[in-house]
């Protein structure tokens, strides 16, 4: 693919980096600031739609993300805290259709904080590479994917699309990305029981799939721990829809893993499967 440009801005388009059917990814480089980005372009035009809701919501996102870091300034303790929901999506830097590709829909995305963007990988790359996290490393994936959801819902907006290809971890920095947000719904009245349901059911199922467990026979390879079996237990219940709540699984994910281990930094580690 050719350099793409829109008005005063340059993309340096680079390699292929996935193709999703609906869309595809490149890297890319903008020229005024050499910051490392994705372009997603729509497969065709009768694509757009999905890159069209894709950019909304994520325009949608960031602004009442902005709202309620504001509003948190006003009663948080400590200023350096912050409660950072923008860093849970993309950043959206651009979008346009773009004429020298038959009209198609671009968006230029970047990840906040990160300047490199080979550091945010896909949980799936984990299982691609036959390894799989322990558990007390699946304690920060899981519990900011409930953060995120949490927010999402609260602000009438479900995902629909959590998978091992979507979920984009930081390892280092613990950083948890929804990249996908293409199939997003903007309720008016709230989103529905079904819909949080679903949501925290698809996340918690990739954390399982990275974990090596088993939804069928809720066994995993470290059951030879038992002592950790109401851990695991809970991300099985989480992963079979039997909650629809994201803040109260959040509470209680967060009750349980503190009464295993401590809350503080634990480097990413991995074992083989």
């Amino acid at each position: 693919m050719t350099d793409i440009g829109n008005g005063s801005s340059l993309y340096r388009v680079g390699k292929p980096v996935a193709d999703a059917g609906v869309y595809r990814l490149y890297l890319c480089t903008q020229e005024e600031s050499g910051r490392q980005c994705l372009l997603q372009i729509a497969s065709d035009t009768t694509n757009n739609s999905r890159l069209d809701r894709a950019a909304y919501v994520l325009s949608e996102l960031k602004r009442r993300s902005d709202e309620i870091e504001r509003e948190y300034t006003l009663v948080k303790t400590d200023p350096k805290d912050q409660l950072n929901y923008d860093l849970g999506f993309p950043e959206l830097l651009d979008t346009f259709p773009c004429a020298k590709q038959g009209g198609r829909r671009v968006n230029i995305l970047a990840f906040r904080n990160v300047s490199e963007i080979g550091t945010m990988i896909p949980l799936g790359n984990i299982i691609r590479d036959r390894l799989r996290p322990d558990f007390r490393t699946s304690v920060w994936i899981m519990g900011k994917l409930l953060k995120l959801l949490t927010f999402a819902h609260s602000e009438g907006i479900s995902v629909h699309k959590m998978t091992g290809s979507t979920i984009l971890i930081e390892k280092d920095a613990h950083y948890v990305l929804i990249f996908d947000w293409s199939e997003a719904t903007i309720h008016q009245d709230g989103v529905p029981l079904e819909m949080r349901r679903t949501d925290i059911a698809q996340a918690a199922s990739a954390v399982v799939s990275v974990l090596g467990g088993d939804l069928t026979t809720s066994t995993f390879p470290d059951d030879d721990s038992p002592r950790y079996r109401p851990y695991t237990d809970f991300l099985i219940r989480l992963a079979r829809g039997n909650e629809s709540k994201a803040n109260r699984a959040h509470a209680k994910f967060y009750e349980l893993a503190d009464s295993f281990w401590k809350p503080e930094y634990y480097t990413f580690t991995v074992k083989n499967l």
